[in-house]
């Protein structure tokens, strides 16, 4: 009995700063404009040969600079419990860059930043939706990478 609160204590204190709203649901409902709709398009026609119309794109303020990067998952994604890739790009001199591909079943982002750069809960585990990773921006790497402390 004792283990049990003993180890739903220190669950509690190890999620802690992750609690009550401190994590961003990513919204995919929200339209983009059709210009960018079109850029993105291209670009996903470029670099993935793939249409834009199979996917979901979440715009999200990862710098808090006022403009939008976007996180793209394959509508497919929405319904299954495989591992899916979430690309992340960002505009840049009037082209977009690719970010960074992070492949797990579900993300949000975190409240708390690395380098000024929000960071991202990573789920992977398909039983226990508690257990996540936190990736981290890395300026050296140029993208987000996982956080190993």
């Amino acid at each position: 009995m004792y283990s049990r609160v003993f180890l739903t204590i220190l669950f509690a204190l190890s999620v802690a700063p992750y609690s009550a709203g401190a994590v961003e649901q990513l919204d995919y409902s929200k339209q983009i404009s059709p210009s960018l709709k079109y850029q993105i398009g291209l670009f996903l026609e470029q670099i993935y040969d793939t249409d834009i119309d199979i996917y979901n794109i979440a715009k999200v303020d990862l710098n808090s600079d006022g403009l939008d990067e976007h996180i793209l998952k394959r509508k497919s994604c929405d319904d299954s419990k495989a591992l899916c890739i979430h690309s992340i790009i960002a505009e840049k001199n009037g082209e977009l860059i690719l970010l960074s591909k992070i492949m797990a079943r579900n993300i949000v982002l975190a409240n708390t930043y690395s380098h000024g750069i929000k960071d991202i809960l990573v789920f992977k585990n398909e039983i226990n939706d508690y257990n996540f990773n936190i990736y981290v921006w890395s300026p050296s790497q140029k993208m987000y990478i996982m956080n190993d402390e």
